[in-house]
């Protein structure tokens, strides 16, 4: 990829960037290159000013991007007519997973799916969100009926999913062990749900390994996911890393690695969507 100082090809090239690379200068992140082929790039909320080439498996889903101060800038229309439901885990009576310092898991769900949401706008989708603020979705009488209120509110969360139409989901978390040594980011689906899972998981995980680079984790099928067994669409749970690590946890409180994950998730979507295995589209 060449980082250029104007629009367009005769531009002069400044610098060379291959895979994920911090650019001088610039603090960006791009996609692999390909020769030719034009994609976007993560800008981490600080000046910089360029034109872009790039590329990589998801390199005919972008267009020619302007970088102007600002976080992130994908290509316009890249997700034209997709409906993404995104679900920030826990809120509310559930904070998830709370360090000692006080930090809750479900207030770092809600910051990245708040950045997933913003790039996934800009890039032409629908986006719905389970919850925007430290709430849960919770009915007078929901706890009692369902048997507790943590299984209602995920009834909840299936039900608001459903209506919004979605076209796949994806719910936001954060992992916790008793042993500080486990890190990095994983995605979960669950087979024998929507065929469509795994390869969304695969390709979600995979833009994580090569944007973040904190993470060697590979895609996991597990049984007992009650909110992606439930959904009709494609759908998966991105655990954004593990609270009881102090790296995981110092990076999952920066915003510039919130953006990274948030970018990492969305390059992942739109591998999915632009590549999609056969028999899912």
């Amino acid at each position: 990829m060449s980082h250029r100082t104007g629009p367009g090809s005769p531009a002069r090239p400044t610098a060379a960037v291959g895979r994920p690379t911090r650019i001088t200068g610039s603090r960006g992140l791009a996609s692999p290159s390909t020769p030719a082929a034009l994609g976007a790039v993560l800008l981490l909320g600080v000046a910089a000013t360029g034109w872009f080439l790039a590329g990589g498996s998801v390199a005919a889903a972008f267009g020619a991007v302007w970088l102007p101060d600002g976080p992130v800038v994908p290509a316009a229309g890249v997700l034209s007519g997709l409906v993404v439901a995104i679900d920030p885990g826990h809120g509310g009576f559930d904070p998830g997973v709370i360090v000692d310092s006080g930090v809750a898991e479900a207030d770092l769900n809600l910051a990245v799916s708040l950045k997933l949401r913003d790039i996934l706008v800009r890039a032409g989708a629908e986006v719905f969100l389970t919850r925007t603020e430290d709430r849960d979705l919770l009915q007078p009488g929901d706890a009692q009926r369902h048997g507790s209120a943590i299984r209602a509110d995920l009834i909840r969360r299936v039900e608001a999913v459903k209506r919004a139409g979605a076209d796949l989901l994806v719910s936001l978390h954060c992992n916790s062990f008793p042993s500080s040594v486990w890190r990095g980011a994983q995605t979960f689906y669950m087979p024998g749900a929507h065929p469509g899972g795994r390869f969304l998981a695969e390709a979600i995980q995979a833009e994580l390994v090569r944007v973040t680079g904190e993470t060697d984790r590979q895609p996991n099928g597990r049984q007992d996911i009650f909110l992606i067994r439930e959904t009709d669409a494609p759908a998966v749970v991105v655990e954004m890393g593990f609270l009881s690590n102090p790296r995981d946890l110092a990076l999952l409180q920066d915003p510039d690695y919130q953006h990274l994950v948030a970018m990492a998730i969305f390059f992942g979507i739109c591998r999915f969507v632009h590549h999609p295995p056969p028999g899912t589209a």
